[in-house]
């Protein structure tokens, strides 16, 4: 098998899923968890003006911690930049990773602040 076939049998999986919509969901619900904490670092932002993009989704045949093969799905976390260096005008300022295995269920996620 050539690795673009992989690729297309990936992507239609991921598609049939909609893992990167629901990457995207379980981003804002914890991002809507975090800030219910006025302490919380993302607060700096406002929710509302926070811009997520599908960054990347990789295949992770070879893990040290899961011998399951699965699907790694990494969310961008931005907000708009005025100076219009970054980009696409984008400023990121975190990101969000779940990985899935076969069916779609999350083994593993996590939220992380860059700024």
């Amino acid at each position: 098998m050539k690795l673009i076939d992989l690729h297309t049998l990936l992507d239609e999986h991921s598609r049939l899923l909609d893992l990167a919509t629901i990457a995207e969901e379980n981003c804002k619900r914890l991002l809507e968890e975090e800030t219910r904490d006025s302490q919380n670092e993302w607060n700096e932002f406002g929710i509302n003006n926070l811009i997520f993009r599908l960054i990347e989704q990789v295949f992770v045949f070879n893990h040290i911690l899961w011998q399951t093969p699965h699907i790694r799905t990494k969310i961008g976390i931005y907000i708009k930049d005025p100076d219009k260096i970054h980009f696409m005008d984008l400023e990121q300022v975190g990101y969000y990773q779940l990985d899935t295995i076969e069916d779609g269920e999350a083994i593993d996620d996590w939220l992380v602040y860059e700024k």
